[in-house]
């Protein structure tokens, strides 16, 4: 499908360019200011979103400004901070400006390298050899250490493919497991939101919408939202800015899970009201369940069956029935059973309000009080009609975020807030939770009726010896696991590592800063024979490096990107928005390469490049891991050629062409920055694809049950306990398909650690996209922050501790510790440290920026006894004690 030809679908609006006007005309503005000064189309890389449109202004060869360009989406000529900030990027005197070798063998975060320069031909050359090498031994001796540092490379993943490995491991995401539930439910990638168009009351749980992700599309967003009375309630140890928007209920942290069982629990046995039409005929509730669990299947089909009340007996889901039912006890074929709602209900029977106070902190009448009005604001049974086409209307959202899921029953508490929405009906319809990532027929039904997830939720097969160095085999739901394959290359024994990994690729991550632990990646590090970083700058993934290929800083990087539902919110001027925009480079500073260059000449040298299976032929195939074929994706008849080699530039031109259609290629772009389309907004709800009961969501988990059952099945095959663990059976009780509570590894910590300490996200460092800790402007901004850069303490603890604004301290964990200066205040839980942004730890050649501002993530554990074992999910919340440093 080219993008003038959206199928059979209405449009809204058929070019955007048109629709939305200013085509070019920035240029022909940018011609009359004479030939020193120019504008180029760009966008934004300041933070992982990265999709704001912007304009780059050059004067006699400088970048003198990037702005927001004007009424285009999604930031409508809009720019945070990070993005005006963007020319110091550019201009960084840290970056790398040429091609480096590494000459002294010892190494270290605070270790000389003791670089050389050298030519690109000597680098790439060196590189491909050895990477041939470790290729000609076993292709699975090379990890790809990616990351959000730089997520625009077209030819990372065909690369890999061509390659051969399948070790793949992102540094971003362990402390981020935030994908499974949505998977499971919505089969969607990567998290739900929000829908802010049509939400009326919004429970947030962990990171939240506005300023704690920063997004320019989803700010804006967000205010209109609150402008036109969308009541919110933020669960959250810390008063974020959003949280002063609406109501703040403090909560102790690692406990969201207590909440929201309490806040079912009073759903099923005191408010019990219900959306039963949509239980009933969107989701597995009425599946009978038998005694063991498992679905009560028809002997024939094998398809599960539902209790027919009417008619007094069960029958297969997919056959005619006149009522349904939910409740009840049962006898199929000999065999008792119930419905799932009941064994879900059953479940939540002692989860009280009462029984969460003592765990959360959070008073019980503040618990019913959110229940009754969520429900309430359900509006339960109400309709809307969105261009002509008939919805359930359900505008409440409860959503967990970064934060929630981090901790050992994270995935829980994720799964019990989806239960909580589709109680109520809240899920993929106007108003309510929905996937932010492909909008189409993705709820198709699998055998059983229920969504087929696309996903983290599909699993890994197990294999054994493990064929993933990162033990995806033992974590087959895993998002990103970086910190076994740390343990694994120090221990490969103990871990059945039955390769040796012989090189070490990073482009864009750095789990030496992003993960926990520093120390465990330094010593990986050391033991693999050769690791490259293709870098900006000088992190601490690069000095532990044996050659650095310096990359072009975003400016300088051809780009062009579809549009992606955003990460943060869903609301109607980006609703069902199909869109095409390109950054024009400005010329580079340094001896610098774009990154996909950097691939193709190394894979040219390797001899993986042309012909079957190539990086080329991989390319083509590809296809965007979040929308599919929507994606910048290559088409007939524009595919590659697999047997001759492309600049950057053609490449791009046949993706465009691919996309748009007509022979509209990189010039076209080059000419309006942008093109697009607006769909009908009907077609941004994935109900609007499988409507009334042609799909259900899984609301009794039964998925996880089997995952479970296949990974102990796998174990005993080959006679091996789960590794890294004293019972296993802690990592089984997480795979129940009705969600239990189960305590995370610090809510018993010895009593001398009487704090937890949390992390989260500022405007100005969301995370490290962007070199934003580096970037003197936004220090400019932040130095005069008195909450940025400190750690934070609740003023009566303080007092009670004997501390003050300005103390210099100490904070221990049992795994770490890290030290900043202190601030004293109100919008903090009386038992939390806060420690915000993603600062440090730095190297002894990096920006000295970097040095600057406590390191949370050196207070967190990789001991696998406090993993989330379904998502590996680092825990997030460590207790921790504070000490006072004198000076």
């Amino acid at each position: 499908m080219s993008c003038l030809a959206p199928d059979n679908r209405e449009v809204r609006d058929s070019n955007l360019v048109t629709a939305w006007g200013n085509c070019g005309s920035e240029k022909r503005r940018s011609a009359e200011g004479g030939a020193r000064e120019k504008l180029l189309y760009g966008i934004c890389r300041m933070c992982m979103q990265g999709d704001c449109l912007t304009l780059v202004h050059v004067k006699e060869g400088v970048v003198t400004r990037v702005e927001g360009r004007p009424g285009v989406p999604p930031n409508f000529g809009n720019l945070c901070p990070r993005g005006n900030s963007a020319v110091m990027n550019l201009y960084n005197p840290y970056r790398i400006k040429n091609p480096l070798k590494r000459t002294n063998p010892q190494k270290g975060l605070d270790v000389d390298p003791g670089w050389v320069e050298i030519s690109w031909e000597e680098a790439l050359e060196l590189v491909a050899q050895r990477f041939k090498e470790v290729r000609e031994r076993d292709a699975r001796g090379l990890v790809v250490c990616e990351g959000w540092g730089n997520r625009e490379s077209i030819l990372r993943v065909p690369f890999e493919k061509a390659f051969g490995t399948p070790n793949e491991v992102g540094s971003h995401g362990v402390l981020c497991t935030v994908h499974l539930g949505t998977d499971l439910v919505h089969s969607n990638f990567p998290i739900s939101v929000v829908d802010l168009e049509y939400c009326q009351y919004h429970v947030t749980l962990g990171r939240s919408v506005g300023p704690n992700f920063a997004t320019t599309g989803g700010i804006r967003k967000f205010a209109q939202a609150l402008d036109r009375g969308m009541k919110l309630v933020v669960v959250d140890p810390r008063c974020s800015p959003e949280a002063s928007k609406g109501e703040w209920v403090p909560i102790r942290p690692g406990t969201d899970l207590a909440f929201l069982l309490a806040m079912a629990h009073v759903m099923f046995y005191e408010i019990e009201k219900y959306d039963e039409w949509f239980l009933k005929n969107r989701t597995n509730a009425p599946y009978l369940i038998d005694e063991a669990g498992e679905y009560v299947r028809d002997k024939v089909s094998g398809a599960p069956l539902m209790w027919d009340p009417e008619e007094g007996r069960a029958k297969p889901w997919n056959s005619e029935f006149k009522d349904v039912a939910l409740r009840g006890e049962y006898v199929v074929d000999g065999k008792k059973c119930e419905p799932a709602f009941e064994a879900v209900r059953r479940g939540f029977a002692s989860y009280t309000p009462e029984w969460q106070e003592g765990i959360t902190t959070i008073p019980a009448g503040t618990v019913r009080r959110i229940a009754r009005e969520f429900v309430e604001a359900a509006q339960i049974g109400s309709t809307i009609l969105i261009d002509g086409a008939e919805f359930p209307f359900r505008p409440v959202s409860l959503n967990c975020e970064r934060n929630v899921m981090n901790h050992r029953g994270g995935t829980y508490a994720d799964l019990v807030g989806k239960i909580i929405n589709m109680l109520v009906g809240a899920i993929e319809v106007p108003g309510s939770c929905l996937g932010c990532g492909k909008r189409g027929p993705v709820l198709k039904p699998g055998d059983d009726g229920t969504v087929e997830p696309s996903y983290e939720a599909v699993g890994i097969p197990f294999t054994f010896p493990p064929l993933h160095a990162d033990m995806a085999e033992f974590y087959p739901h895993r998002h990103t696991t970086p910190q076994m394959i740390a343990k694994a290359i120090l221990e490969p024994e103990k871990y059945h590592l039955s390769y040796e990994i012989g090189a070490w690729l990073t482009i864009g991550g750095n789990p030496i800063k992003m993960v926990a632990q520093p120390q465990l990646f330094v010593e990986a590090l050391k033991k693999i024979p050769f690791v490259v970083t293709i870098g900006y700058h000088m992190d601490e993934m690069a000095i532990m490096s044996d050659v650095v290929l310096p990359e072009h800083s975003f400016l300088e990087r051809l780009r062009v990107a579809v549009f992606w539902p955003e990460h943060q919110a869903a609301a109607g001027e980006t609703q069902s928005l199909k869109m095409v925009s390109m950054r024009e480079p400005v010329p580079p500073l340094y001896n610098t390469k774009h990154v996909d260059e950097i691939f193709m000449e190394i894979a040219d040298r390797m001899g993986i490049l042309l012909g079957p299976g190539g990086v080329y032929d991989q390319l083509n195939e590809l296809t965007d891991y979040i929308v599919g074929d929507e994606g910048l994706v290559l088409k007939e008849p524009y595919k590659l050629d697999i047997n001759r080699k492309y600049s950057i530039e053609e490449i791009y031109d046949h993706m465009v062409k691919s996309w748009i259609g007509d022979d509209k290629g990189l010039d076209y772009l080059k000419e309006v920055g942008y093109y697009g389309y607006q769909l009908s907004r009907k077609y941004h709800y994935n109900y609007y694809y499988f409507p009334e009961n042609k799909t259900r969501h899984p609301f009794y988990f039964y998925r996880l049950k089997k995952s479970a059952e296949k990974l102990r099945e796998g174990l005993r095959k080959h006679g091996i306990s789960f590794p890294g663990v004293k019972d296993e059976e802690r990592v089984f009780e997480l795979y129940k398909p009705v969600p239990i509570w189960v305590e995370n590894a610090e809510l018993r910590a010895p009593e001398e650690y009487d704090l937890y300490a949390i992390n989260f996200k500022t405007p100005f460092f969301t995370n490290s996209v962007g070199d934003v800790q580096g970037n003197p402007w936004l220090r400019e901004l932040t130095k005069d922050d008195p909450y940025e850069e400190r750690i934070w303490i609740n003023s009566e603890t303080a007092k009670r501790k004997g501390l003050k604004d300005g103390d210099l301290v100490r904070i221990e964990s049992r795994y770490g510790w890290t030290m900043g200066v202190l601030k004293v205040t109100e919008l903090i839980h009386p038992e939390v440290i806060g420690v915000p942004g993603a600062y440090g730890p730095g190297t002894v050649q990096s920006n000295p920026r970097h040095r600057h501002g406590p390191h949370f993530n050196s207070l967190l554990s990789v001991d696998e006894e406090t993993f989330d074992s379904i998502s590996c999910g680092i825990e997030i919340g460590p207790r921790v004690k504070i000490v006072k440093v004198e000076q």
